[in-house]
């Protein structure tokens, strides 16, 4: 199963700005009917508890108690949703067993490095209860299992939609200009402007001047101290390497109290990442847009193909469209 609960999941616990108006009196009427379901008014306070309990007590202005019919709409549109899709996992018999789910808050647990108990605190501080969480829990997975069942088994990603989608972001995966550089790091009694012109003249190569000279690192390796992008360097370094090729040497400069050579062994004037490092995150992120798309048209087609009737006008949609 995919794992893509987030605890803190806005949709799952409605966590928006305290613009709500609570009431203590619940009066359990049907708002909606979906096709052979119901949603109530408990249901809808049910959902909304953990707002109601945040601003319980609060006089809200005009402007604050609009925003309260606005966000109980969303929510009954969230519920309504949730009737369907709760209708398509018992058609094709999905289930989520207790098992399931207690892996599933183990992982978040582990990955948030919360014991049981703290666990249990911050499902409090939601407003909800260890049952209620899991009911809301359940139903996500059940959603995911929907989807996976539904659309990623039509989903597929193409090598030459990778690569598009790689080219198209030449800018996010641009190193800059890389450089292989090697160095010598001379004892005090050679004289680095000695060495220089030594290879210069093609008494040595750099390499061998390494060899016999450098006490730094790479010495077994012709002093390569590996790649490093141009603006990472000091300004010094950079000062000694302008103008110099690859393979050329630098002008002498000081490191590490020692006089120093510098090589550019490779110049790559634009590197990139290479599209091997990011090509599964690419393929999971182009995964995830299909299965969005899929997903959302194969929701609309079960939306238009219900019979979905409003009770109270004040909830219907935007576009008041009701079946």
């Amino acid at each position: 199963m995919e794992k893509v609960f987030s605890l803190f999941l806005g949709a799952m616990l409605l966590a928006c700005p305290l613009t709500a108006w609570a009431k203590d009196v619940v009066v359990d009427r049907i708002l909606v009917k979906i096709n052979d379901s119901i949603v109530t008014q408990y249901d809808l306070d049910q959902e909304l508890k953990p707002l109601y309990k945040q601003i319980k007590d609060r006089q809200l202005s005009p402007r604050e108690q609009a925003q309260v019919q606005e966000m109980k709409r969303k929510a009954l549109d969230g519920l309504v949703n949730d009737v369907l899709i709760q209708q398509e996992v018992n058609k094709f018999s999905i289930q989520v067993s207790d098992e399931i789910l207690d892996k599933e808050i183990e992982r978040v647990r582990d990955e948030r490095g919360l014991t049981l108990e703290e666990f249990q605190e911050v499902v409090a501080q939601d407003g909800l209860s260890m049952e209620e969480f899991r009911a809301r829990l359940k139903k996500l997975l059940e959603k995911q299992e929907l989807i996976g069942h539904m659309v990623t088994s039509k989903v597929v990603v193409t090598d030459s939609e990778i690569q598009e989608a790689y080219d198209d972001r030449k800018d996010d995966y641009s190193m800059g200009r890389m450089v292989e550089l090697a160095i010598i790091l001379l004892p005090s009694d050679v004289a680095a402007a000695e060495v220089k012109e030594r290879i210069s003249n093609g008494e040595m190569t750099f390499p061998e001047a390494v060899s016999k000279y450098s006490v730094g690192p790479g010495k077994d390796s012709g002093g390569s101290i590996g790649d490093l992008s141009w603006d990472d360097l000091a300004d010094e370094w950079k000062d000694s390497l302008q103008g110099v090729v690859q393979g050329g040497v630098s002008t002498p400069l000081t490191i590490q109290g020692h006089e120093a050579l510098l090589s550019p062994v490779k110049i790559a004037e634009d590197r990139m990442v290479p599209l091997e490092d990011v090509r599964n995150d690419l393929f999971k992120e182009l995964m995830q847009k299909k299965r969005e798309t899929l997903f959302t048209d194969y929701f609309e087609k079960l939306k238009n193909s219900s019979v979905i009737i409003y009770m109270d006008d004040s909830f219907k949609p935007d576009n008041g469209v009701t079946q």
